[in-house]
């Protein structure tokens, strides 16, 4: 399997065009004539840089970064982002192995929220989270808008949302002073990371 590095985000620049050289396109024999060499029927103009910008592997990364929330996805929320990355809970973990992007936040409440965005090359999204198995009680949720499937555990006070839509699994984890905040919080935001994510 293998598996987007999602923080490689940047894309390759193609190669400039090189000035014409007419002595590539004629031979010159003995006799000092010169004779036009046949060249092959020119195909649709594609830059190197083009082609590699339209591969799956940028497609998906693109995807990766737009489903990532912003400050600004999030003004509303009363978060701000954190110096760094809160630990992985136990659904995270369960996750397959990526290298995914995203970010901590934390309420004043000093309940904590992580987004972990990771996009799949050999299969959607959907299938993966269809394998996914967490530790704790499962949460019934709504399929938000914008998500093609939605699954979301509570393990303690932690609780995890997974959104699949494309290639790309975009999970939430809150953790908080009780479950039943963590689970509220999760549901809340559903809708919001939904909306961010590809269209298949």
């Amino acid at each position: 399997m293998v598996v987007l590095a999602a923080v490689v985000l940047t894309g390759l620049t193609g190669c400039a065009d090189r000035p014409n050289d007419l002595e590539t396109y004629y031979d010159k024999p003995a006799d000092g004539t010169t004779t036009p060499v046949t060249t092959p029927s020119a195909s649709p103009s594609v830059s190197v840089g083009q082609a590699a910008a339209n591969t799956p592997v940028n497609h998906i990364a693109e995807d990766v970064a737009a489903a990532v929330l912003t400050k600004s996805d999030l003004s509303g929320e009363g978060v701000r982002e954190a110096a760094a990355r809160a630990a992985n809970g136990s659904c995270f973990d369960a996750v397959p192995a990526g290298d995914p992007r995203g970010s901590t936040w934390l309420y004043n409440s000093g309940s904590s929220l992580t987004q972990q965005v990771t996009g799949y090359l050999d299969r959607t999204a959907a299938e993966v989270l269809a394998q996914v198995d967490c530790d704790g009680t499962a949460l019934t949720v709504t399929r938000p808008a914008g998500a093609e499937a939605a699954r979301a555990w509570c393990d303690g006070t932690t609780c995890t949302l997974l959104l699949a839509g494309g290639h790309v699994l975009s999970g939430l984890q809150v953790t908080a002073s009780t479950q039943n905040r963590a689970a509220e919080a999760v549901k809340g935001l559903a809708s919001l990371a939904a909306g961010k994510l590809p269209r298949s």
